[in-house]
């Protein structure tokens, strides 16, 4: 698939999506994941991301238990007053 041509949700745009590799973030019982290189789907106009479901299906199972390739990062977490 080249081409994703339906309108964003977001801003109703009917410019169609380009793929390109993204990173996400998930959390998981107060557990953060960080996936990089995904392919999405992304609107040229708003910016908001789709993804497909296959690739949603293997974030879920990479974040089941910590894969051997995953490496840690440092991060500040904090709340804004």
């Amino acid at each position: 698939m080249s081409e994703r041509s339906y309108p964003c949700e977001f801003c109703d745009t009917d410019q169609p999506q380009e793929q390109k590799l993204v990173t996400v973030t998930r959390q998981r019982q107060g557990q953060w994941f960080i996936f990089e290189n995904v392919l999405a789907w992304v609107c040229p106009n708003c910016g908001h991301r789709y993804f497909d479901a296959e690739t949603l299906e293997a974030m879920e199972e990479r974040m089941k238990a910590r894969p051997e390739d995953a490496r840690q990062v440092e991060a500040w977490a904090m709340s804004l007053p």
